[in-house]
């Protein structure tokens, strides 16, 4: 796993500035403390690559930035090709000479061959910057689902700039960082930024799925194209399965994702997703299997007792770590990590147990994206519930009655479960769509229209995280709600939140994360499988679970699913409410007029009395305090 960093720059008189490509590069050095090289055109002083590598596969022959044998095809890479011996082995049939190892090497000839649909061979996780000194194009592409991050902008001397990280285009004093308001809209809302915004209005993400094409004699052309989209096979045709079926597949994508000169080890929670993964991977090698976990200071979310269950069942080499409340004086380092907001309550655990993971393996494998695959989140079950109601009563009758309960039944955060029947009622009045954003974000939309200030509300002219999310039901409005919501999760939840937590938090303690359930093979399959077959009542996952009978324990497949979250409304509390808003209404903060800090007060006052739940979104405005400041002091 690696950082990547390009610049090119049309004009051939324009001479890349190798002193900025370096500190762009070294701003990376986390990434890939290995080895780091820069390269640049001595005919077109334009283009230059940088690299900052963690050695995986080939570490000897696998430096980069590196060319084909030809010298004409040049690339920096981040990620893994996990066919890349079988690409190898069709690529020299053709002809192609390799000088390494490497599954980098594969790429470049595969460019050779097959020009841009050279990243409809590749399985894997990818981002690269390609150059191509023949033809004279630059060629920036990004993995299927999105697990590699790969940034972008446009310099006001009309370079462009490709980067792994945010932090790399921003040492670039030429880039404007003026802060978008749809990102800002996005983040507190759902704690994260829909793609390709960043919460910058001139650097942008490239989409899951799809490339960027620069050719250096045609300057007023940008080709963004996707070549991928879950789109294409998101349906239901699949409307039965079989358990040997399953596991062949498993066990396929298993054996490519632990192709490694380095230790691996696996993320354990003790659910049913790193379980399958140990159980499967226990069974294809021979020596145990290395297992990491965190606990949690409040019993109701740790789930630790789990996965030393699963670990001393499969008799793995097992290490835990815990977080507390202690921990959250890390906030000012999900800024550095993140580069931009970034509210997920799991951030700091994650980072936690990167760290502790890399001090034992060089890989992980993650059980991330099985829960979009398998309809394994609450919300999924919820929805289906949601949808019965829907169909047997009619919207003339089921709007006014559901509202009327809404409006006059009380809010009970602390109640047991069936008895928290307001949020149920509210859906119920909303159409699906509406329902679900309801159900994703980190604070109610009405909520959050009222801390808002009125400056801010115009800068917005209406925008909302909502519209994304109607907007990409609408091009699966064909299939069943599930379905559209299994979309949506998958172009905006998946990628924006799930993956970038995961590559940020690993490779800032240089780990290689994997993640076999986003092998697009088994996601092509699985995204054609009806809700039915995976939701069976309060039952989720189906598919995956009735696989991994006899494989899996019993006490794993029967436990109920436990998110992988912190105990956030009790760590807010922890805190005085003078300590909070010291924090808070800094002048960076209160400077910014993005809220009505009356408003504001009131809901950190009702939350530390108990009256509702927003720590959630308390701790989003702590982290975008944070972030406030560090722009102010740059």
């Amino acid at each position: 796993m690696c950082g990547i960093v390009a610049i090119f720059n049309h004009d051939i008189q324009y001479e890349v500035d190798l002193k900025l490509l370096n500190k762009m590069n070294n701003s990376q050095n986390h990434r890939g403390p290995d080895d780091s090289n820069i390269w640049q055109d001595d005919g077109n002083k334009n283009i230059a690559l940088a690299h900052t590598r963690l050695s995986i596969i080939d570490i000897e022959g696998g430096r980069q930035p590196l060319f084909d044998d030809t010298q004409t095809i040049g690339i920096t890479f981040n990620g893994e090709i996990y066919n890349y011996i079988e690409l190898r082995a069709e690529l020299r049939e053709k002809g192609y000479v390799f000088n390494t190892e490497s599954d980098t090497e594969v790429i470049v000839n595969a460019w050779l061959e097959w020009h841009a649909d050279c990243v409809k061979k590749l399985q894997g996780m990818f981002a690269f910057v390609l150059w191509d000194k023949k033809n004279k194009h630059l060629f920036a592409a990004r993995d299927r689902l999105g697990i590699k991050p790969l940034h972008y902008s446009k310099a006001d001397d009309q370079s462009f700039l490709f980067s792994s990280e945010i932090k790399a285009l921003k040492c670039n004093d030429k880039i404007s960082l003026a802060l978008n308001s749809q990102a800002i809209e996005d983040y507190f809302s759902l704690g994260y930024i829909l793609e390709p915004k960043s919460i910058y209005k001139s650097i942008y993400k490239i989409l899951p799925g799809h490339y960027i094409l620069l050719d250096q004699n045609k300057p007023e052309q940008l080709i963004n194209k996707c070549y991928w989209d879950p789109l294409d096979y998101i349906n239901v045709d699949s409307q039965n399965f079989d358990q040997e079926t399953v596991q062949l597949k498993l066990n396929e994508a298993i054996k490519k994702h632990l192709i490694a000169d380095v230790p691996l080890g696996v993320f354990l929670s003790g659910g049913v997703d790193s379980s399958a993964l140990v159980a499967l991977i226990s069974q294809i090698k021979p020596e145990p299997v290395t297992t990491c976990s965190i606990g949690f200071d409040l019993l109701k979310y740790d789930e630790s007792y789990y996965a030393e269950q699963v670990a001393k069942y499969f008799n793995t080499t097992h290490f835990e770590t815990n977080v507390s409340v202690n921990d959250l004086s890390l906030v000012a380092n999900v800024i550095d990590v993140f580069d931009e907001p970034f509210a997920d309550n799991s951030a700091i655990p994650t980072l936690i147990l990167s760290k502790t993971t890399r001090e034992k393996v060089k890989v992980a494998l993650s059980g991330d994206g099985s829960d979009e695959l398998f309809l394994g989140y609450r919300n999924y079950q919820m929805l289906q519930l949601e949808e019965r109601f829907r169909g047997v009563i009619p919207g003339f009758i089921r709007k006014p009655f559901f509202s009327f309960l809404a409006k006059i039944y009380p809010k009970l955060d602390r109640a047991p479960r069936f008895l928290r029947a307001k949020s149920t009622f509210q859906a119920l009045v909303n159409n699906p769509i509406t329902s679900f954003h309801r159900a994703m974000s980190i604070i109610n939309s009405e909520l959050l229209q009222q801390v808002y200030s009125y400056q801010f509300k115009e800068k917005l002219a209406g925008y909302s995280s909502e519209d994304e999310f109607k907007l990409l039901a609408k091009q699966v409005n064909h299939l069943p709600t599930l379905k559209q919501i299994q979309y949506i999760d998958f172009k905006t939840y998946l990628p924006g939140d799930i993956l970038t937590k995961a590559d940020r938090a690993s490779m800032a303690n240089s780990l290689e994360v994997r993640v076999p359930f986003l092998d697009h093979k088994i996601v092509e399959w699985g995204l054609g499988l009806a809700p039915k077959l995976n939701l069976r009542g309060s039952k989720v996952k189906q598919v995956l679970v009735k696989s991994l009978k006899g494989l899996v324990p019993e006490f794993v497949l029967e436990r109920k699913k436990m998110s992988f979250t912190s105990p956030l409304d009790e760590w807010m509390r922890q805190i005085p409410i003078e300590t909070l808003e010291n924090k808070i209404f800094t002048n960076a903060f209160v400077n910014a007029d993005i809220f009505n800090i009356s408003q504001v007060k009131s809901l950190i006052e009702e939350h530390q009395n108990r009256q509702q739940n927003h720590g959630v979104f308390i701790w989003a405005l702590l982290i975008f305090e944070a972030f406030l400041s560090k722009e102010e002091s740059l």
